[in-house]
């Protein structure tokens, strides 16, 4: 997959528009009905014998149509790069999402899609909107399509559990905790990153020396409590997961202090500051509570180590 950063750049010095079939969306998440729109417009592709690209935004859109409600993402770039290459796709352009991007009437951002390429098809999901106001939509697209030489292929809501699978939806069940279901609709573990770095250490003095990781304040961050997670550590370019078990909240048997992510791997002994580290939350254990005692807060932690040991060994 070739990544671009501008979908003008799909255009080749001394050579004839690309051929393409082409989708577009925010996808953030990457999520179930994500999966199926883009692979619709993969295999379209081939059967046509020409390429595929998808089209994605940086910021999300949200952000610049709504400045006032802040974006929590639930992939990073890099995460959404890697898993739209992982369906096949031949290009993956992320265009600068601005101001002036938004204002192009309906008919402008079509001049603006099929200026650079040769556009065959056009697979959106039914809600897509654009341009202006957001007055260009999927029934624009149908009948302007007529004239302009592609054909629009638009793909009905998708449900899951008999609700709409959206990144709205999967967003609030993380909030809630409900790691588990969220991973149904993303069809994989949310996954957060950071770079791990030095707490408070009563984690060591506990006997549970857990990893602090520092989580970019815009990326989508699970409820507080106790989680059965996969850590992966970044290694000599490699990245190795262990088992382990993430604690998010304010530590209330302490202080009540910032919300923290702490994750202590299972059957690890090394230093660990600076490294990045990759947590992919399989299951909610337990909510956050406050203990009379540290020593019935370590009994229950040695509880939700063998209880996160039983989850993960089944998967």
């Amino acid at each position: 997959m070739e990544l671009l950063h501008d979908f003008k750049e799909i255009a080749r010095p001394n050579q004839p528009k690309e051929k393409l079939v082409v989708t577009i969306g925010a996808f953030d998440g990457v999520h179930v009905a994500h999966r199926a729109l883009i692979a619709g417009a993969v295999m379209r592709a081939r059967e046509l014998g020409v390429k595929s690209a998808v089209i994605s935004f940086d910021p999300h859109p949200d952000t610049v149509v709504r400045p006032d409600h802040p974006m929590i993402y639930l992939t990073s770039l890099e995460d959404k790069a890697r898993l739209v290459a992982e369906l096949g796709t031949d290009f993956l352009i992320i265009q600068p999402f601005t101001q002036e991007f938004r204002a192009l009437p309906p008919e402008a951002f079509v001049d603006w899609l099929l200026h650079p390429a040769q556009i065959l098809e056009i697979h959106i999901g039914e809600d897509f909107v654009f341009g202006h106001k957001a007055k260009g939509n999927a029934a624009f697209l149908y009948e302007i399509g007529k004239a302009r030489g592609f054909q629009v292929h638009s793909l009905a809501p998708l449900e899951v559990d008999n609700a709409v699978v959206s990144s709205t939806r999967i967003r609030n069940l993380l909030l809630k905790g409900q790691a588990a279901q969220a991973a149904r609709l993303l069809t994989r573990y949310h996954t957060v990153r950071g770079i791990v770095v030095k707490g408070a250490q009563r984690g060591r003095l506990l006997g549970f020396p857990t990893a602090n990781i520092e989580v970019a304040p815009d990326f989508a961050v699970p409820g507080n409590g106790i989680y059965a997670t996969i850590a992966t550590i970044e290694a000599d370019g490699e990245w190795k997961p262990r088992l382990s078990a993430t604690s998010i909240g304010v530590r209330p048997t302490f202080d009540n202090g910032p919300r923290s992510i702490e994750t202590f791997i299972l059957d690890f002994d090394g230093d660990l500051y600076g490294k990045m580290l990759r947590v992919e939350f399989v299951a909610k254990l337990r909510d956050e509570q406050k203990f009379d005692s540290v020593e019935a807060l370590i009994t229950q932690m040695n509880l939700d180590v063998e209880n996160a040991r039983q989850i993960l060994g089944k998967i």
